[in-house]
């Protein structure tokens, strides 16, 4: 496009709709005057201001709502309304239950397929893990899990993730599910400070065994540098690698944001913790709830599979969910 450009001449038409202009190289331009206006940036932000998808919630909250959770397998097969009901609450509360599912990897599989496309990781398409060891993973244990978001070490981690418990003999494995924006709204009205410090500082991550060796560093909150919402939250103690991103000094700083943070995740009316039995999967934001389990005994098995975000939210505008 030359550097000289200019306009050589410009009318309205179309019942002063539209903006013709004509270039001095003889191009003529014609522009919609609504898409103009509605394009400016403050116009966004209105819209962003008025956004109601999005729930946050706490254990009252989502105990009140959880009627809304749930769908049944059958229903799913036949309906696209009730797929489009489903993306709708998954948008708005960030998980959803898939019920009447056999309990087979097979047909954990089917019930996420019949709404989303997988995404092929490390683990494959779909994985299944019991307490017998295949990665370098607390996975694959009877431990109790903390509060955190999975793949923390990949420059792009899963948008959404389903399990599906499969097999339980024993006692105890309750899964815990937390709102990582109810948690944050409340760390950034308590300490502002701590809230900008947790979506500044980078934070390593990585995974290694003898075949993979991922890493990555992001701001455990991240924040829209546009709009200044938050999208993503990258939270895993587990998945830790040598914290080189600051220096000494900022380090107790840090460690008092995330001590914080912390603390808040862990009050009980945040806590949303229940029973996955066999038949039940649950389809989550792996960037937006904090989840994990409960230690437990006897044999248990889980089955699932990621999603990549961009389809997750791919799909929710194709149904009219967001735009």
């Amino acid at each position: 496009m030359p550097k000289d450009l200019k306009a050589k001449d410009l009318k309205y038409t179309k019942d002063d709709s539209f903006l013709e202009i004509t270039w001095h190289d003889g191009h003529v331009s014609e522009y919609q005057i609504d898409f103009i206006v509605s394009s400016q940036h403050d116009r966004f932000l209105e819209k962003l201001e008025k956004d109601t998808t999005r729930t946050l919630w706490d254990v009252p909250t989502i105990e009140k709502n959880k009627s809304q959770l749930y769908f049944k397998l059958g229903d799913l097969s036949t309906s696209d309304a009730m797929v489009k009901d489903l993306m709708g609450s998954l948008y708005r509360y960030g998980l959803v239950f898939i019920t009447d599912v056999p309990a087979t990897t097979t047909m954990t599989e089917m019930a996420v397929r019949r709404v989303f496309p997988l995404m092929k990781t490390l683990y494959g398409e779909m994985f299944t893990f019991a307490q017998d060891y295949l990665h370098d993973d607390i996975t694959y244990s009877h431990d109790y899990i903390g509060p955190h978001t999975d793949h923390t070490y990949f420059c792009d981690g899963a948008g959404l993730q389903a399990l599906h418990c499969v097999l339980h003999t024993g006692e105890g494995g309750e899964n815990f599910f937390i709102d990582g924006l109810q948690v944050a709204k409340e760390l950034r009205r308590r300490n502002p400070k701590a809230f900008d410090i947790l979506s500044t500082v980078h934070v390593p991550a990585e995974f290694f065994d003898k075949e993979e060796c991922h890493r990555f560093s992001s701001p455990t909150i991240r924040v829209d540098p546009v709009t200044n919402e938050i999208v993503q939250f990258r939270l895993n103690l587990y998945d830790r690698s040598v914290f080189d991103t600051i220096p000494q000094t900022e380090m107790c700083g840090f460690y008092e944001s995330m001590r914080e943070f912390l603390s808040i995740v862990h009050e009980p009316q945040h806590w949303w913790q229940l029973k996955m039995n066999p038949g039940t999967v649950v389809i989550f934001d792996n960037w937006r709830l904090l989840h994990g389990r409960c230690a437990y005994t006897g044999q248990r098995a889980m089955t699932g599979c990621f999603v990549q975000r961009t389809d997750f939210l791919s799909k929710a505008r194709l149904a009219g969910i967001i735009e």
